[in-house]
């Protein structure tokens, strides 16, 4: 009977082992997955912030006239 129970012992302390190296490697894979996501969000935001600077840096005219514009709009919009 004790044969059995070490056998059993044995097995679950293999599972346990197991299981922890199955949840460490999904870890790794999450947190490599989530860098990698905010790899590509971080470029794409210096990319558009890149493109509005070179719009204002091209056009300083229009993005004043929007600015009023939009000001305007919200003046009209809150003054109520």
């Amino acid at each position: 009977m004790e044969t059995s129970t070490t056998q059993t012992r044995e097995a679950l302390v293999n599972d346990v082992k197991q299981l922890k190296h199955d949840v460490t490697q999904v870890a790794q894979d999450v947190r490599n997955h989530a860098s990698a996501h905010v790899d590509e969000t971080r470029q794409r935001v210096n990319e558009t912030i890149s493109t509005v600077r070179e719009s204002v840096a091209a056009n300083p005219w229009y993005v004043l006239g929007v600015g009023f514009f939009l000001g305007f709009l919200a003046g009209v919009r809150f003054r109520r």
